[in-house]
């Protein structure tokens, strides 16, 4: 996740932050070690805030790891009859983009979403392809994710494409082409951005 996608999550939670239920799952969350030190922003911009206001975070992936609570894999057919947390709040970031049936995840996600609840996900809008094991190249718009829920009452609490400004993410590479090794910093410096689609979707009973 980049930092300034994180800061763009804590902006859009913070419309919701003092909720009355404070139930929240985080899918796809990684290991602690990954959220709090290898990209720090994460804990920093989004649990930490959430806990302070007495955020109770469930933090769900499909390995056990330091700092996961609960083992599921988002894209089971059988995953609606196994898990059996709802939450207010679900975060699902750059997932989307890994899975091979968008569709059943995001029916997952509806599930495991208390009615009158909250999902924030984000998605890559341009970005280059990144295997995690896989990557389907969904690039959607804000308005293409809200879409995907065409099936279900959702309102569109905030939305945004994030432009990622931070040269740090625009990276020289060894190459036997030096050229081509630093094609993501001329990018950069010819104005082209990595860009990531968030929407916070209320779900309407």
């Amino acid at each position: 996740m980049f930092s300034e996608e994180a800061q763009w999550i804590q902006t859009a939670l913070s419309a919701i932050i003092n909720t009355s239920d404070k139930t929240a799952i985080n899918f796809g969350s990684s290991t602690q070690y990954f959220r709090a030190q290898i990209q720090p922003h994460i804990d920093q911009y989004i649990f930490q805030p959430l806990e302070d206001h007495g955020w109770k975070i469930v933090h769900v992936d499909i390995k056990k790891e330091d700092g996961v609570d609960y083992i599921a894999d988002l894209t089971d057919v059988k995953f609606s009859e196994q898990f059996g947390i709802k939450a207010s709040l679900v975060i699902c970031t750059n997932m989307l983009e890994h899975v091979t049936n968008i569709a059943l995840a995001v029916n997952n996600l509806i599930a495991a979403t208390k009615p009158g609840g909250y999902l924030l996900i984000t998605v890559p809008y341009k970005y280059k392809k990144h295997l995690d094991p896989i990557d389907n190249m969904f690039r959607p718009t804000p308005p293409e994710i809200a879409a995907l829920f065409s099936n279900t009452q959702v309102e569109i609490i905030k939305s945004a494409v994030i432009v990622i400004n931070d040269k740090n993410y625009y990276r020289v590479k060894k190459s036997s082409f030096p050229l081509w090794g630093k094609r993501e910093r001329v990018l950069y410096h010819l104005g082209k951005r990595y860009k990531v689609s968030g929407v916070l979707l209320k779900i309407n009973p």
